[in-house]
């Protein structure tokens, strides 16, 4: 009878250790069931209502900084007018929307006009675009600035990337034939030529209108081909 009180007894005492440790942690159960809500809420805010909202602000701003771009106004494109944001703050107060994103693919071309080649690559490098042509003409861009940099080697490599990136009758053409003058420098005329020659053979109407058979002619010389 004693041994049936003492297991009795032992069960209690363990049951009363379990209700104390779950009564210890409520407050910390229910602490950690605030936070996870306010995270998971201010995610859902965050997304649906913040951006959204910051997205209409940015495009707004952007329309203005586009018109000073078009007029060849770049100093007020990037730095704006006092009044109305430039493509600089744009880019820096909405980085997380697709319009402060692209902000930084105008940024790369206003330092490209302004002859700040270096700039114009680091503000390329921070734009990704979906859109196909954009994102093979921000590549191609950032050819042009390594080339007036002198690195033709990364040219070539930036120009080949716009060509992967959008590969149509026009770009892709485009971009191969900078890539094929930029191997002409280096005086690597065998590449060169590859690539005169992929240009008339896939591109045909690109090849015919931009006379591409003197570019094969002078490569295959220069070659020894």
């Amino acid at each position: 009878m004693a041994n049936k009180n003492t297991g009795l007894s032992g069960i209690q005492d363990r049951w009363e250790r379990m209700e104390d440790y779950f009564e210890e942690n409520k407050k910390v159960a229910t602490a950690l069931t605030v936070i996870i809500a306010l995270l998971v809420g201010g995610f859902i805010a965050f997304k649906y209502w913040y951006i959204p909202s910051q997205e209409q602000d940015a495009e707004m701003a952007m329309r203005r900084a586009q018109n000073y771009f078009e007029a060849d106004s770049v100093n007020r494109a990037i730095k704006g007018d006092g009044a109305n944001l430039g493509f600089q703050d744009i880019a820096d107060q909405y980085s997380w929307t697709p319009a402060g994103k692209l902000a930084n693919y105008y940024l790369g071309l206003c330092y490209y006009q302004k002859g700040n080649y270096q700039q114009a690559i680091d503000n390329l490098e921070k734009f990704n675009a979906h859109d196909v042509l954009v994102s093979a003409n921000s590549a191609g861009v950032e050819g042009d600035a390594e080339m007036q940099l002198n690195n033709t080697d990364k040219a070539i490599e930036y120009y080949m990337e716009a060509v992967k990136r959008s590969d149509n009758d026009y770009t892709a053409p485009l971009f191969m034939k900078k890539a094929a003058q930029a191997y002409e420098i280096k005086g690597d005329y065998a590449n060169a030529l590859n690539l005169y020659q992929n240009i008339k053979t896939k591109y045909y109407n690109y090849a015919q209108a931009n006379d591409i058979d003197k570019y094969i002619a002078r490569a295959q010389v220069k070659s020894g081909k």
